[in-house]
C-alpha cells in the first residue's frame, strides 16, 4: 500500500468481459449427491383436542452458534469476524455428522479493536474444539496474530490439517532465506524509522505507518528473552494445536490435500497462487490495472522535498583526507541514501508487498457454488493466475481460459487485502460474474486509502450491491462504522455483534 496520500480523482470504470453462464470451473465440480443430506422430518406429535395449540414459530429465527456452528444442509456458510485491520473467516461445511470447519487467517495488527480474545473463544465454541482444516495464507501480523496473542485457546484445538503457502517450508532453503532476509530488512527499517520518530518528537504521521509496515512482517518487538509475536504465531501453527499437525505447503497449481469428511461432502479446491516464479514475487504493482482516486493511470504524488536547502550541498573533494579515513567517500554517501526518508518509504513498502504476494489463492467449489479467497495476493501473483504469466510477455496478454471461466462463474469472492487499490485487478473485477457477492474485512483509517473507494465501488456495481464490510458489524470496544453502511440484504449478524455470516 502507498505510503503517501495520492490526489483525489474520478476512476476508470473496469472495462466489460464476456459472460458464459453457470459453467463450473474444470476439476473443481464436486460430484453429484455428494452434499449433507437432509435430515428426515420429524414425526408429528399428537395434540389433545382440548390443549393450547403450540405457539407459532418465531419468523426468520437466528442461525444456531453452538457445535453445528449454525451450517445446515443449505450449503457452506461463511463467518466473517471483526477483529480490525486483519483477517479472520471461517467457513461451516455441512456433512453427514455434522457441521465441519476451515479457518481461514487469524490476525489483527494496525487499529486492534481488542476483540481478537471474543472471536477466537467463540469460534472455539462455533467449531466444537475441532477444525477440519487451518489455513494461513500468509506470514504478515494482521493475518496470524491471534494464533500468537490465543495459543493457549489454540492448544485446546484439534486440527486435522494445516495448509501454508511454499515459503513457510521449514525444509525448503530458498524459501526460509527469502523470508529471514526480509525479516532482517525489516527489523533494519524499524531501527531507522524509530529513530526518525524520536528526532520529530512522535509527529511524523508517515513514519509512524512505515514503522506499522515493517511490524507487520515481525509482529513488533519480541519480549526480553522471548520470540517475537510473529514467530510465536508461526510455532502454533507449526505445532501448537492439540495434536500434532504437519503443515501441508502450497504454490499456484498443487493438487490440494482436503480432510475425508470435507471431500465426502463435496468441497473441493483448487490453488491459484502463490507462483514458484521469483521473478512475479518481485511483481508489485502495475497501476494501469488499479482503481485509483483519479482518472489518469497513475497517482499524482508530490515530489519529495529536499531535506537541506541549496546552501548546505557540498563535494567530498571539499572534506579534507582525513575525513574518509574509517569510511570511504562513496559509502558515506551510500549510508546516507539508505537513511534517507524516500529510501526508507520504498524498502518499508517493497517488503511489505513481498509478503503479500506469498498469499495462497484459493478457490473452493462446493454445491456448483465457487468461492474465491485471495489472501492480500499483489499484481505477480494475480499475473500469475489471470495471464499464466508475466503480463505482457508473448502469450501472456489476455485472461487465460482457466481465469475466465473460473471468475465467469465465481459466486463469492473475498476481497484481496483489505480493498487495498493493488489487490484485486480491474482485469479481475470485469471478469467476474455479476451478481456474485463478496466480503471484505478491513478498518478505516490504518493505512491510507484503504479501502479504496472507487475499487469498492466497482465490486458493489459487479456484486448489485451485495458487498459486505467487517465494520458494518459492532464489537464490544467500537459501533459500526456509520461511513460503512447498511449490511447488505443477503447478508446476517446474528448475534449483532462481533461477526458477519454468510449462507451460501
Amino acid at each position: 500500500m502507498a505510503a503517501r496520500k495520492p490526489s483525489a480523482k474520478t476512476a476508470r470504470g473496469a472495462r466489460s468481459a464476456k459472460r458464459t453462464g453457470g459453467a463450473k470451473p474444470a476439476g473443481s465440480a464436486p460430484a453429484a449427491g455428494t452434499g449433507a443430506a437432509p435430515a428426515s422430518p420429524a414425526p408429528a406429535t399428537p395434540v389433545s383436542p382440548t390443549a393450547a395449540p403450540p405457539p407459532p414459530a418465531p419468523p426468520n429465527p437466528p442461525p444456531p452458534t453452538g457445535s453445528d456452528g449454525g451450517a445446515s444442509a443449505r450449503g457452506l456458510r461463511v463467518r466473517m469476524y471483526r477483529i480490525g485491520f486483519g483477517d479472520f473467516f471461517l467457513l461451516s461445511v455441512p456433512t453427514k455428522s455434522g457441521a465441519s470447519h476451515v479457518l481461514i487467517d487469524c490476525g489483527v495488527h494496525a487499529k486492534d479493536l481488542g476483540s481478537m480474545r471474543e472471536a477466537v473463544t467463540q469460534m472455539k465454541q462455533d467449531c466444537g474444539g475441532k477444525l477440519a482444516l487451518v489455513i494461513m495464507t500468509h506470514r504478515h501480523a494482521d493475518h496470524i496474530s491471534g494464533f500468537g496473542s490465543c495459543s493457549d485457546i489454540f492448544s485446546e484445538i484439534e486440527v486435522e490439517r494445516v495448509w501454508m503457502p511454499w515459503f513457510e517450508d521449514r525444509g525448503n532453503e530458498t524459501a526460509m532465506k527469502f523470508q529471514a532476509n526480509l525479516a532482517a530488512l525489516a527489523g533494519h527499517l524499524a531501527g531507522h524509522l524509530a529513530i526518525r520518530l524520536r528526532l520529530a518528537a512522535g509527529d511524523d504521521p508517515e513514519a509512524e505507518q512505515l514503522l506499522d509496515m515493517t511490524q507487520n512482517i515481525t509482529g513488533g518487538m519480541s519480549v526480553a528473552g522471548g520470540v517475537s509475536p510473529n514467530q510465536k504465531a508461526l510455532n502454533v501453527l507449526h505445532g501448537g494445536f492439540k495434536n500434532k499437525v504437519t503443515p501441508d505447503y502450497y504454490r499456484a497449481g498443487d493438487v490440494a490435500k482436503l480432510p475425508q469428511d470435507l471431500v465426502e461432502a463435496g468441497l473441493a479446491a483448487q490453488i491459484l497462487g502463490p507462483p514458484m516464479d521469483e521473478a512475479l514475487m518481485v511483481q508489485m504493482t502495475n497501476k494501469a490495472q488499479q482503481y485509483l482516486a483519479g482518472g489518469g493511470p497513475e497517482d499524482e504524488v508530490e515530489p519529495p522535498q529536499p531535506p537541506f536547502s541549496d546552501a548546505f550541498l557540498a563535494h567530498y573533494d571539499d572534506y579534507p583526507s582525513k575525513a574518509f579515513e574509517l569510511y570511504g567517500a562513496d559509502q558515506i554517501m551510500r549510508l546516507i541514501q539508505s537513511a534517507q526518508p524516500d529510501a526508507l518509504a520504498a524498502q518499508a513498502i517493497a517488503a511489505d508487498k513481498n509478503l503479500n504476494n506469498q498469499s495462497l489463492v484459493i478457490l473452493f467449489s462446493i454445491d456448483g457454488k465457487n468461492l474465491l479467497f485471495a489472501g492480500d495476493a499483489q499484481w505477480g501473483n494475480w499475473e500469475n493466475f489471470l495471464y499464466g504469466g508475466a503480463y505482457g510477455t508473448p502469450g501472456h496478454t489476455t485472461l487465460t481460459p482457466k481465469a475466465q471461466e473460473i471468475l465467469n462463474t465465481i459466486d463469492f469472492y473475498k476481497v484481496g487485502h483489505h480493498g487495498s487499490a493493488n489487490a484485486t485487478p480491474k482485469d479481475a473485477v470485469a471478469a467476474m460474474r455479476r451478481g456474485c457477492v463478496g466480503m471484505c474485512s478491513t478498518q478505516i483509517h490504518a493505512y491510507n486509502e484503504v479501502p479504496r473507494e472507487p475499487l469498492l465501488a466497482a465490486l458493489r456495481e459487479r456484486m448489485n450491491g451485495e458487498l459486505a464490510r467487517s465494520d458494518q458489524v459492532a464489537v464490544d470496544t467500537q459501533p459500526a462504522n456509520p461511513d460503512a453502511g447498511v449490511l447488505p440484504s443477503l447478508f446476517k449478524a446474528p448475534t449483532g455483534k462481533l461477526f458477519i455470516d454468510y449462507q451460501v
